[in-house]
């Protein structure tokens, strides 16, 4: 039996034993000597109303080659709802097509096997198949397909699970221009909180019961579903969990989303106290400041009447608009934007006396006091030892004051700032000096213009959680969410209790919530927590110094997800396969080009230090520097308080504690059904692999790799990482390597059952 009919026959019985997969649709010429056409768009429409989503596909395929092509259009249907309608149109006709059970679906898999030879075709498959016939496909032209099909999301205590299949069995395909999603969600109960784990989502809500969500982006990798979670409940504030627990033996992960209802009565919504202080010394640059004064008066202008406010101008002196708060009248809003706009650049920097002006007076259970505090540069004037300046400010705070601070360019000291907002309950944000203050400035505003629940207090003593991050639950405020992710080590359901402070009055809102012994779901919940963690890691030692348990738990942590930080340097695996044109046969996907690339992710020195930004847009160019590579020492790169340096240490260890979703930052690393593998330079290597682990050896492809993939469906994901993969299974390693063994063994089927 030749390789070709031996990975046929293999992915066949796969179909058959794996449990099924998404994907998205797929355009083959019926010329076996033709590669599949790229993907110039796809845009995708889904209505949910109360449980039930109407998607609409648009895919336009270009054929690159000189001729008209008869095609098949393939569309693996998606199986974890049932699917009440499904239709097709091509250039706006009504196109008839067929829904193949299958049996017949794993013959024309075998026939796609036989011409594009790749293991990633596993994770592609699904047992029903949607076929259709196209002709002609116009030379050099583009072929537009249009798939609607309805099915009933999945549904499970109080929370939806939408999926919209995006995977293709190319490694590393990609959409030639623009992946566009909106998802639009009704619902009769109120929407509550609405969480992405795998896509950076835009959410706009339209009263309690209608929100839409929103991704889109240039030449997308094609290798991750979109999978979309919303809960919905009667409650002022709502609570999504979730939880994964692959072994009893380990404690589990778990995710808690609470939102509240978007529509409130004026009553129901507390006023708010809030001080604006702005550093108007001289340093601070003509733009900047016309920045800021724009940024202040947007914000007085959106008080509302139950609101108080104060301005604090410092510079080498200290003037406060008023002598404490002021009702936000009409009046008294014009007073305050006329203050603001005499504001002129000149003097030292008095950050201490600042303070103590901005937390002269306190806040209160009924109405928090917020206060942000703007600044360009590092204490000058009077108090200058920024211990003491902490000491101060904690001092004079009061519990319910909440501090936000904005560093304004590059010469302020970020473990200053970022010390004050982390001890006040607020956030730290940061500026460059080419970046738009003023939006900045009224984009915070706008997230914490109306407090719903405040002094918010999290109980949940049954599921025995720890390692929660963040550490200290944050306010709620209307049109925001929490999201909080720990571990836990009891099991079981439990009560969750948040408390806290509903329109001036006390408030407790109960759920349900259960804590599995056992669950394999949300396996991005591992590497999600792993990030926060290691984010709030690197921050205490920027912030209180090295010790060498802080540093052997980031080491273990950063090398298990592959996670960017001054501790750790990876190789970076090149992209070889992409959804280009190309009138020739595909090729199995060659095995990773390695190459080193030096770096930080805005760790090292400030020479080359990459724009925080960048570090966000790419992670996975922008690599650590270690000590042993000639860098700057872990601990030394991170004590860098200011410069541009020191902006970026900020700006990154922020991203990874406020991180939303799972994706690794490095191409060497990857995850499949919980498992995390690393690229060795020459296989996939399970992170759970230690040295001396009993072996069992096996072919790609062989009648070895058969019998494994029909014992064990739950390797699935594992195997189509390619031909060379390690996988632990119960404390056996399954090395899948060209020179394993083509039948198992009656030995090796006992250890590997489950």
């Amino acid at each position: 039996m030749n390789r070709l009919v031996r990975l046929a026959l293999a992915l066949s019985l796969c179909a058959l034993a794996a449990p099924a997969a998404h994907a998205t649709g797929l355009l083959l010429p019926t010329d076996t000597q033709v590669t599949p056409f790229a993907l110039k768009h796809q845009r995708v429409d889904i209505q949910v109303k109360d449980g039930t989503a109407v998607t609409k596909v648009e895919q336009v395929f270009v054929n690159h080659t000189d001729r008209p092509l008869e095609a098949q259009y393939l569309f693996p249907v998606p199986t974890e709802a049932v699917v009440v309608d499904f239709h097709l149109l091509v250039n706006g006709r009504m196109q008839k097509g067929e829904v193949l059970p299958k049996d017949k679906a794993n013959q024309i898999y075998t026939d796609i096997v036989r011409r594009m030879v790749d293991p990633g075709i596993i994770d592609w498959m699904s047992p029903n198949l949607f076929k259709a016939r196209i002709f002609p496909v116009p030379p050099r032209g583009e072929q537009k397909v249009e798939v609607t099909y309805t099915q009933v999301v999945p549904f499970m205590d109080g929370t939806y699970k939408l999926v919209y299949p995006l995977k293709t069995p190319a490694r590393a395909a990609k959409t030639l221009q623009d992946f566009t999603l909106t998802a639009t969600l009704q619902h009769a109960t109120p929407i509550k909180a609405v969480y992405s784990p795998t896509h950076r989502i835009s959410v706009a809500r339209r009263g309690d019961h209608q929100a839409t969500v929103g991704f889109e982006g240039n030449e997308v990798t094609l290798d991750t579903d979109f999978v979309l979670y919303f809960g919905i409940s009667k409650k002022d504030v709502g609570l999504t969990l979730l939880t994964h627990r692959p072994s009893p033996a380990e404690p589990g992960y778990f995710m808690l989303v609470a939102a509240p209802r978007e529509v409130f009565d004026s009553q129901e919504i507390q006023g708010k106290a809030i001080t604006f202080v702005l550093d108007t010394s001289g340093s601070m640059s003509a733009k900047a400041m016309d920045h800021a004064r724009k940024a202040l008066a947007y914000c007085l202008g959106q008080l509302g009447s139950d609101d108080r406010f104060n301005i604090v101008r410092f510079s080498s002196d200290v003037e406060a608009f008023s002598e404490g708060l002021l009702p936000a009248t009409r009046d008294n809003v014009a007073r305050g934007q006329r203050f603001v706009e005499g504001f002129e650049a000149a003097g030292g920097t008095s950050i201490d006396e600042a303070l103590k002006a901005a937390l002269a007076t306190p806040g209160d259970a009924r109405t928090p006091h917020l206060v942000v505090f703007m600044t360009d540069g590092r204490p000058t004037v009077g108090q200058t030892d920024i211990k003491k300046i902490l000491d101060n400010a904690a001092e004079r705070r009061g519990r319910d004051t909440r501090l936000f601070t904005f560093g304004i360019g590059e010469e302020v000291n970020t473990h200053l700032l970022d010390r004050l907002a982390m001890d006040g309950g607020g956030t730290s944000h940061y500026v460059r000096p080419d970046e738009d203050i003023e939006a900045a400035v009224s984009a915070l505003y706008g997230q914490v213009a109306h407090p719903v629940l405040t002094g918010v207090k999290l109980d949940m003593a049954t599921a025995r959680p720890y390692a929660l991050v963040p550490g200290r639950v944050p306010d709620l405020f209307k049109g925001g969410q929490l999201v909080l992710v720990g571990r836990y080590r009891g099991d079981g359901d439990s009560l969750i209790r948040l408390t806290g402070t509903f329109a001036g009055s006390e408030k407790r809102y109960d759920f349900e919530g259960r804590f599995p012994e056992r669950q394999p779901d949300n396996a991005f919940l591992a590497p999600l927590w792993a990030h926060r963690q290691v984010g709030v890691l690197l921050d205490q030692v920027r912030l209180e110094g090295e010790t060498q348990g802080l540093k052997d738990e980031i080491v273990q942590l950063a090398t298990r997800y592959g996670i960017v930080t001054p501790y750790t340097s990876y190789l970076v695996v090149e992209d070889v396969v992409t959804a280009r044109p190309d009138p020739r046969p595909r090729p199995l996907p060659p095995r990773p080009t390695l190459r080193r690339e030096r770096g930080n992710f805005g760790f090292g020195s400030d020479a080359d230090a990459p724009a925080a930004e960048e570090a966000e847009a790419s992670p996975g160019k922008l690599m650590s520097r270690s000590a042993a590579q000639g860098g700057a020492k872990p601990a030394e790169a991170l004590k860098k308080d200011s410069g541009r340096q020191g902006v970026d240490n900020a700006k990154v260890v922020k991203h990874l504690k406020d991180k939303q979703t799972a994706g690794g930052d490095v191409a060497t690393v990857r995850y499949a059904d919980g498992r995390v593998f690393r690229w060795d330079g020459q296989a996939w290597l399970d992170t759970a692999h230690r040295a001396g682990m009993p072996e069992v050896r096996v072919a790609p492809f062989s009648p070895a790799w058969v019998e494994l993939a029909q014992l064990r469906p739950d390797l699935k994901k594992a195997l189509a990482l390619g031909e060379r993969v390690t996988v632990v299974v119960g404390g056996v390693a399954v090395v899948v390597a060209p020179d394993g063994a083509k039948a198992l063994s009656a030995s090796d089927k006992q250890r590997l059952a489950r």
